[in-house]
Parts: C-alpha cells; structure tokens; sequence
C-alpha cells in the first residue's frame, strides 16, 4: 500500500483579543467576566464584539436593502474546494484587476470559492492595515460573478478603500458571499485548497466573525 499523503490543516484566522485594531469607527470587542471557578464553580465570559470584526464574512443585507441576513446564507458557500490566487507581483499594487485573477487562475480549476491573495494581510500591520489597502476593481469582481464564483475570500480588511458600498452590492447582488481579513495565505499551496470558514447564525444580522482554515490535501483521509 503506498504511503498516504499528509494532510495539513492551516488557520486562515485573525486571534480575537480586546486589543486588536478594526475598521476606523467601529468598537472594539470586549470580554466581560461572568463567573469563575471560585465563585460559580466553571469558567464563562460574555462576549461584546461587532459583526464585522477581525476575520469576517459579510451577509447581503449588510449592503443591500432586500438582501439576505446571515442565518440565511447558505451555509454551503463557505464549506468545498477554493482556488488559490497569489496575486502579489500584479502589476498595480493599489488594485486587484481582472487580468491580475485569470493570469493567477490555475488551468483546469472550477472551483466556486476563490481565497485572493494580494499580500496585504501578511505585510502590513497595525493601524496602516485599514489605510490605502489595494481594491478589487469592478472588471474583476464581474469577471467572478460570470464564473459563478460563490465566495470571495481576500486577505484585506474590505474589498475596496474608497469603492467599498459599489463592490460589495455588485458582488452581492451577483451572488457573491465576501470574506474578509483573512490570514496566511501566502502558506497557501498553488492550486486549490479545501476551505472551511461558516459564520455563526445570528438571526436578522449582517455579518459574523468566522473560524477560517484551508485543509491542504485531501479532507477525506483526516
């Protein structure tokens, strides 16, 4: 029998701690101690946090007025086989275009989740994170929607810095899920990866922080 291939499990996740940066204006998380071991007899916490914080997806109803809440996203856009698409050398460092995504677009590859690249998440840190981030262009965001894309993974804090409102109802509206603030990418193999980043089902909401990992190698034999 021939040796099994080795299955990695890599975390694509921001760590939640009360001092991490967000988005300019919005609050930080917060953890209020509720009980512990001494006095309740277990340990539990409240949690205080945004709907788009850290590593996040958002629903369609956090842009468009007739869009769908997060408990009803369907679950599967963000569970199957995503393409890997390192587009760090484009051309344009300030934007993501169409040319950049299919020059990076593996030969032969159908998947419907496509986890971006750009180089960002990895390079900058601290407040400069949030500030004159590359954006996704809208040739390229139509191209996706045309390969019937049904998510859109990147590694910035949101998918334009200036054309944020215009990118986001475009993708929206063709059916496009978008995760945001994703780490590691760059430990991404070329080709495709089995993604796994579900959103908690928070009733009426129009985001909810995730638990993203990109399983390398083949998920059944785990």
């Amino acid at each position: 029998m021939g040796k099994r291939a080795r299955v990695r499990i890599i975390d694509l996740t921001r760590k939640i701690t009360h001092e991490m940066l967000n988005f300019p204006g919005e609050p930080r998380p917060g953890f209020i101690h509720f009980g512990g071991l001494g006095d309740i007899g277990f340990r539990c916490n409240q949690i205080l946090m945004p709907t788009h914080f850290g590593t996040h997806t958002d629903a369609y109803s956090h842009f468009l007025p007739d869009g769908l809440p997060m408990d009803r996203m369907p679950p599967a856009q963000y569970v199957g086989p995503a393409v890997v698409l390192d587009v760090r050398k484009r051309p344009n460092p300030a934007r993501v275009t169409r040319r950049d995504l299919e020059t990076a677009w593996p030969a032969g590859s159908r998947a419907r989740r496509v986890l971006v690249n750009t180089g960002w998440g990895d390079r900058v840190k601290g407040p400069a994170y949030f500030k004159d981030f590359p954006g996704i262009e809208a040739g390229a965001a139509r191209w996706l929607i045309r390969r019937k894309v049904s998510m859109l993974g990147m590694d910035l804090p949101s998918v334009h810095p200036k054309e944020y409102k215009t990118i986001h109802e475009l993708l929206f509206r063709g059916r496009v899920a978008v995760t945001e603030g994703l780490i590691n990418l760059s430990r991404l193999p070329h080709g495709e990866v089995f993604f796994v980043g579900l959103p908690l089902p928070l009733k009426g909401l129009d985001g909810s922080p995730i638990r993203a990992v990109a399983i390398v190698g083949d998920p059944t034999r785990m």
